[in-house]
Order: structure tokens, then C-alpha cells, then sequence
């Protein structure tokens, strides 16, 4: 099934597009030493990967992709000139001491590369693969045996190496960030099926999951990247236990590691830390592939409100990505806290456009399940067409347009509870949030809103998004309780003016 993106998410989409398009994520300039000296492999990963993905967000508009593939294509006829003789970034792996950033931004690396192979099928590429497989991560599994469970020194936004070694790892502030190999590793195996990477990937997920990662204060976006790893270990190997512990670990993650607006704190137990769009990245994809093993609602509504607020709260006027404060039980106000981290959230945040748009739909069977109503069109097979126009929370009117659909065909449509809506639809079930009916021809259908307010846990919401007294700003949509106004959480991304951006307050 192709899915083309339209409405405001293909906005934010040609948003970070134009910001990728900037000399800095270019040959030469993305093979900058300042850059990668400290993080090798991780820039230039983290670029390729986002590429890629941009390529494959913009389906359906044939000019921006090949111009994304230009770009991408000039980065990868130069990559041989500056990576290192084994085919990986940094310094040649010694027995004696392992680069935690050196581990975790190769596997950036190796991700780009993969996509990047799945999109060219240029065997070249597969080579410098199947080369970071044998002379990289073969050689460091002995390291992950005595991984230290110690603590760190505190970290700023990019994180750093500690002076002295412990078990023959250099560590990073940003902790567990030595497991976010899992995902690389992983997708790896997912395409090359070695007998010996599965052991390796069955040895570091073992050792991960006896870590208490919150105690540890592990970095949230290393914990998830690493869950992301062992789901795609799952699907790789059919093995429940992995499915059990992706699970376990990401409602870990949820009831502990996610702020109120969706976000994330950037370190387990560190509530006086900020967001950082990466984790939330992390987050949106794990939700989309939780319901597509699991088919449990739940995951959707969360896929939901990731999007349209900490999303929102994250892309900025330039296109690229930035953290915030923390909106935890101790700080009510959100505010901007880094304009944007160029260096790794703003590719990141193409990777989760990808997934959203991906996520939009899904297709089991004789089963379509849309689950963002925001401006789509859906192209299935033998010329069926599904046509989504209009928003629930501006327009309060969305259209729904099905063409050459098969007869009996089963349609589920999210809707966030506690909104009504009317239908010209007579037959259909409303349960768990999801709108079930068949379709036997052609179909046209439309939904109206009407918008109410209703709390959670001392939070107001209207849907699916979260509502926060603020200054009336951009829009004038305002809803009164208590006799106070309050808001959506202010588009970041229709902001142009930086200093504008770091001057909003919003409180909850």
C-alpha cells in the first residue's frame, strides 16, 4: 500500500525538507570533523538515515524525491574517503578500550546504510554492511559482557566521554547510549540472516535487560532506540519474550519517562532535564509498531497525542527540531529550551515524519484501519483509492473518499473519545474509539465535530490534544473553564522568528 501524505503533515515534511537542504547536511560539509570528532559516525549517520527517510515520506511527488536522492546520492559517492579502512567511523577498534559514542553513532550509520541499500540495491553498499558486521561489531561484543552499572557525570545537550576508563569502556554522560547498537544490529540481521550476529544481538539484549535502566538513569532515547531494536528482533526471529520485553520496557518508559505534554525527560529519574525530539521520534515509531503486532487501540491513541502535541511543541519555524522544558508534575510551563539541535533531533524528526505518515493507515487483510484523520490519500491494490480531507480540530469537517474498493471490505476509523460527531454513515460501530463499518461500492462520507473539553488527571483535552493557558497567539481558538482561557499547544513550525519562539511561555 502507498501512502501519500497531504494536509499539514506534507507541510511539516517539505518544512524539514528545506531545512535538510542546507549546506551543512551536503557533501562536503556533512563530513565535518567538529561535527563527528566526538560522536563518530553519529552526524553523518543520523544525515543519511534522515535522507533516506525524507525520500521516503515524500511518495507520491516523484521531482522532491529524486532531488532528495541527488543530494543523498553526491554524500555516498564520496563516503570511502572518510571512513576508516574496516568501512566504519573513528578509530580502528582495539582490544583494550571501546568509545561508548563511537559504538552508538555507527549504529547510525549502519541504519542509513541499510535504508539506503533498501532504496539503490547497490551491492557496494551491502558490502560495507556485511564489512561493519565482521570488523566492527564482531570484534566488540566481549566489551558488552562488562558493561559498568555506575554513575555518570551529568551531561549537557550532547553528550560527553568521562576522563577515565571503567571495564574498558570510555563512557558517555548520555547513558546506555552503547545499546542504541541494538537497532542497528538488529536491522542488520533483519536483512543478512548470520547465525553469529543473532547470538551477539541474544547476548547485548540479555545484558540490557537485566540493567535497571531507570536507576541507572539511562538516556530515555537510548532506551527506546534500544526497545526498537528488540521489536525488530522480534519480527526478525518470531520470538514472544522479545515482544515481551519491548513491551515491558516501553510502558516503563510511558509511566515514567514521557512528560505531559508527550515528551520525554532526556534521562530516567532527571525531571529538571529537558525534551529531546530524538526520544520523542522513538516514541511516535514505537507506538505505530505496537499496534501493528499487538492491534491494540491503545498504542493508537497514544500515536496521536505524540503528534499533535509534542510534535507541535518540537518542530520549529526552520524546519528542523529543538527541546523544550519538561512538563512534569513539577514545572507547569513550557518553554523553549534549545532553539534546535541541528546536530541530531532536526534529522531525527525526518525519520519520525516518515513513520507517521506510514502509520496513518494500515492494512490487515480484508481490514483498512485509518488512524490519523488529518489529509491523506491511500493507493491500495488494483487501483483502490482512499481519499481523507479536512481536520477534527480546526475545520471540524473531514471527508472521507473510497474508489474502486473491493465489496465487504472492513473499515475502522480512529476517533479520540469524548468529541461528538455526526455522520451520514447509518451502519457502523462505535467502540474503543474506533468507527467500524463495510463498504460494498464507491463511498463518500463526511464527519462533523463538535469540540468539548473534558480532564484527565487534572489535565484538560479536547480529543486527543491538550489544552494550556497561554497568550492568545497565531490562533484565536480558545475554550473557557473556569473562566480562564485556554489553548492548543502553540505550532512551534509556524514560527519564523527564533526569538519569538524562545520568548512563548504555555502553562498547563
Amino acid at each position: 500500500m502507498e501512502r501519500i501524505a497531504e494536509g499539514d503533515l506534507l507541510r511539516r515534511i517539505r518544512l524539514n525538507r528545506k531545512r535538510l537542504a542546507s549546506k551543512m547536511y551536503c557533501y562536503p560539509k556533512v563530513f565535518n570533523k567538529k561535527y563527528s570528532a566526538s560522536w563518530p559516525g553519529d552526524w553523518e549517520g543520523r544525515c543519511i538515515l534522515s535522507l533516506t527517510s525524507l525520500y521516503f515520506a515524500l511518495d507520491g511527488y516523484k521531482e522532491e524525491q529524486l532531488d532528495v536522492l541527488n543530494q543523498l546520492n553526491e554524500i555516498m559517492s564520496h563516503l570511502k574517503e572518510f571512513i576508516n579502512e574496516d568501512g566504519y567511523f573513528g578509530n580502528l577498534i582495539n582490544d583494550i578500550n571501546l568509545d561508548e559514542q563511537q559504538v552508538s553513532g555507527n549504529s547510525w550509520y549502519l541504519r542509513g546504510l541499510i535504508e539506503y541499500y533498501q532504496i539503490t540495491k547497490n551491492e557496494e553498499f551491502l558490502e560495507i554492511i556485511k564489512n561493519i558486521i565482521n570488523k566492527f561489531i564482531y570484534k566488540i561484543e566481549k566489551f558488552y559482557e562488562n558493561y559498568p552499572i555506575i554513575d555518570r557525570e551529568q551531561g549537557e545537550v550532547s553528550g560527553h566521554i568521562e576522563n577515565v576508563s571503567k571495564n574498558g569502556w570510555l563512557l558517555s554522560s548520555d547513558v546506555g547510549c552503547a545499546f542504541i547498537l541494538l537497532d542497528g544490529m538488529s536491522e542488520a540481521y533483519y536483512l543478512i540472516k548470520e547465525d553469529r550476529l543473532k547470538n551477539i544481538l541474544i547476548k547485548v539484549i540479555d545484558k540490557f535487560i537485566n540493567i535497571d535502566f531507570m536507576k541507572l538513569e539511562c538516556q530515555t532515547h537510548a532506551t527506546l532506540s534500544c526497545c526498537r531494536g528488540i521489536l525488530t528482533f522480534y519480527k526478525a526471529t518470531n520470538d514472544k519474550k522479545y515482544l515481551e520485553y519491548a513491551v515491558d520496557i516501553f510502558t516503563k518508559y510511558i509511566n515514567y519517562g514521557m512528560t505531559n505534554d508527550y515528551s520525554n525527560i532526556n534521562w530516567f529519574n532527571r525531571k529538571s532535564s529537558w525534551t529531546e525530539p530524538c526520544c520523542i521520534v522513538d516514541s511516535i515509531i514505537l507506538c505505530g509498531q505496537l499496534f501493528d503486532i499487538t492491534n491494540d487501540v491503545k498504542y493508537i491513541k497514544l500515536f496521536n497525542r505524540i503528534y499533535l502535541n509534542s510534535i507541535v511543541v518540537s518542530q520549529r519555524g526552520n524546519g528542523g527540531a529543538g527541546c523544550n522544558t519538561c512538563l512534569v508534575d513539577s514545572n507547569i510551563d513550557i518553554k523553549a529550551y534549545l532553539y534546535e539541535a541541528f546536530f541530531c533531533c532536526t534529522m531525527r524528526l525526518a525519520e519520525g515524519l516518515r513513520f507517521i505518515k506510514k502509520y496513518s493507515c494500515y492494512y490487515f487483510n480484508n481490514e483498512i484501519i485509518i488512524t490519523n484523520l488529518e489529509g491523506f490519500k491511500f493507493l491500495l491494490d488494483n487501483n483502490e483509492i482512499i481519499e481523507v480531507k479536512g481536520d477534527i480540530y480546526k475545520k471540524l469537517n473531514v471527508d472521507i473518499s473510497f474508489k474502486n474498493i473491493k465489496k465487504n471490505m472492513e473499515i475502522a476509523i480512529y476517533l479520540p473519545e469524548n468529541i461528538d460527531f455526526t455522520t451520514d454513515i447509518s451502519d457502523y460501530i462505535y467502540k474503543d474509539n474506533l468507527f467500524k463499518f463495510k463498504i460494498d461500492s464507491d463511498l463518500n462520507i463526511n464527519f462533523k465535530f463538535r469540540l468539548k473539553v473534558h480532564q484527565e488527571e487534572h489535565k484538560n483535552f479536547v480529543g486527543d490534544k491538550l489544552l494550556v493557558k497561554r497568550n492568545e497567539y497565531l490562533d484565536k481558538k480558545c475554550f473557557i473553564i473556569n473562566n480562564q482561557k485556554y489553548y492548543y499547544l502553540i505550532d512551534y513550525s509556524k514560527i519564523k522568528n527564533k526569538n519569538e519562539t524562545m520568548e512563548i511561555n504555555q502553562e498547563i
